[in-house]
């Protein structure tokens, strides 16, 4: 079941590029915004990759400026 939904979905592999983006955004909005570390390598995958990010946690995301973020209807 697992296999069949992830099917649907690209996957991206980390890249050293989008590696060294999520520090950059750990070192800029860890303390004052409470990024962790995964939510900066999904926000760098989607930036390295001109992605638009799909969530309905705009809380985590809100102040990176160069993300494309979209919150679902559903």
């Amino acid at each position: 079941m697992i296999d069949a939904f992830l099917a649907l979905y690209s996957i991206v592999p980390l890249t050293e590029s989008i590696g060294l983006l999520s520090y950059r955004l750990l070192k800029n909005y860890a303390k004052s915004h409470g990024l962790h570390v995964f939510d900066a390598l999904i926000a760098a995958a989607a930036i390295e990759t001109a992605s638009t990010l799909i969530t309905r946690n705009q809380r985590h995301y809100r102040m990176i400026t160069t993300l494309q973020v979209q919150t679902p209807n559903y």
